[in-house]
């Protein structure tokens, strides 16, 4: 028999619930750093006081996907130089003995591994609502609103963050460019629960201004939660809520996929080069303009692409992958020039291609048209070559472009599949390019 959303939303959250023992061991930890990072903070002056934020001091974390984030407040006349150590100070000190990193975001900032779970200790400026300096200033503002909220509220956030996390829609990171646990609690405090937020998806309709999804922040009426959210992670949830509501089931807050087509993974072409490290923010947004840049690139010189998308291990390896919608093109192409009547022009036509044209003519639009060979017909070797300057540019990015040039190499079929049964991060960016986004099912 079809269960209900009402049946099957109780079960969800029965299942989600985090026990007493994660509780109490989180309260611990939450306890514990927060006493540490205040020692801390009490070494430099310009500090003012520390506070518990993310999904946890809001009371909507969820027992595998928690956010123990400490905010230190630093006065807002330090200069942001100082501001910047000053934060990386207080967040190494406090988090000492434990596995530690820096992060960044607008600013950078701790993380850290204490007792299992992942904390970050992130400076912000002390000042008052609406003065911000900086984007964490909000974060103390946004901890106070969400935490109000009563628990049934709460339930109806959690049930919404795991639905997002089972369709692979959840986290503001840029590497994402999903909805972020705020925006999340936003929404259900706009609409009012899960199933109201997901008749709100289900029924969208996009705008055409450059940005599909708009939320504005409570805090912060100036703000646009919605631009950090992708067309395709919108899409994805506009999708999922759509089959939710029509079928409901458990199964959708545990893994949403599409259909893979395994048989597709041959038709992958991949760039795979090195490149030093930097955050994943920048390296996101880098082989993201890669991406773009080259099927540009591709498509100028006449291979048309189905699909293409960055994958790494957001540390020194990357690779671009792309789907052609054929690897092979024909042995001549057209080009199309000027009409006859513009006699500067069609000579510089003629001039520019006479040597390797096959023929010449007028058609009747009395534009010329020429045929000649093409230099490149295989995708793989237009690949190399580009790799070797010979055919032009395709991405911007210095490191990236000096990454493709010392280290790139065009795999595809069988050395492809070898080299993703040694790299997974390779792995799982063929899976997703080869894997349907719509018909998201319950997996």
């Amino acid at each position: 028999m079809k269960s209900g959303i009402r049946e099957v939303t109780l079960n969800a959250a029965i299942e989600m619930m985090p026990s007493s023992r994660q509780e109490r061991m989180l309260e611990s930890t939450a306890r514990s750093l927060l006493a540490r990072t205040r020692l801390a903070a009490a070494k430099f002056p310009e500090t003012r006081g520390v506070f518990l934020g993310g999904s946890y001091a809001k009371g909507t974390w969820l027992p595998k996907h928690v956010d123990l984030d400490v905010f230190v407040r630093i006065d807002p006349d330090t200069p942001e130089e100082e501001f910047e150590k000053i934060g990386l100070a207080v967040g190494k000190i406090a988090t000492k003995g434990f596995p530690q990193g820096k992060k960044y975001a607008q600013h950078p900032y701790t993380e850290a591994l204490v007792g299992g779970i992942r904390v970050n200790i992130v400076p912000c400026y002390a000042v008052e609502k609406g003065d911000w300096k900086s984007a964490a200033d909000r974060s103390l503002f946004h901890a106070k609103i969400v935490s109000s909220l009563r628990e049934s509220d709460k339930t109806q956030i959690r049930l919404l963050k795991m639905f997002m996390i089972a369709a692979g829609v959840y986290g503001a990171e840029i590497e994402v460019r999903g909805f972020s646990g705020y925006v999340a609690e936003v929404l259900v405090m706009e609409h009012g629960g899960l199933k109201e937020t997901l008749k709100y998806f289900a029924t969208m309709k996009l705008r055409a201004d450059g940005y599909p999804f708009h939320l504005h922040d409570p805090v912060d009426e100036g703000r646009d939660l919605g631009i950090a959210v992708s067309g395709e992670k919108l899409g994805r949830m506009i999708l999922a809520s759509r089959e939710f509501l029509n079928n409901p089931s458990g199964a959708y807050f545990v893994k949403m996929r599409g259909f893979e087509h395994s048989e597709l993974r041959k038709r992958v072409v991949a760039v795979v080069f090195s490149h030093p490290v930097m955050s994943e923010d920048t390296l996101w947004g880098e082989l993201r303009r890669a991406a773009r840049q080259m099927v540009r690139h591709l498509e100028l010189h006449g291979f048309t692409v189905a699909r293409c998308m960055a994958a790494s291990d957001n540390t020194r390896s990357s690779a671009i992958l792309i789907i052609p919608e054929y690897d092979t093109l024909p042995a001549f192409e057209q080009r199309i020039g000027p009409a006859v009547d513009r006699r500067k022009d069609l000579k510089a036509f003629i001039s520019a291609n006479r040597q390797r044209a096959e023929l010449v003519w007028v058609d009747d639009d009395a534009r010329a048209r020429i045929l000649r060979p093409r230099k490149h017909t295989k995708l793989t070797d237009f690949l190399q070559d580009t790799l070797k300057g010979k055919v032009g540019q395709s991405v911007s990015s210095h490191e990236l472009d000096r990454g493709l040039k010392r280290s790139g190499s065009v795999i595809s079929g069988a050395r492809l599949e070898q080299k993703a049964k040694t790299s997974k991060w390779l792995d799982i960016g063929i899976k997703e390019i080869v894997s349907d986004a719509f018909g998201i099912r319950p997996d």
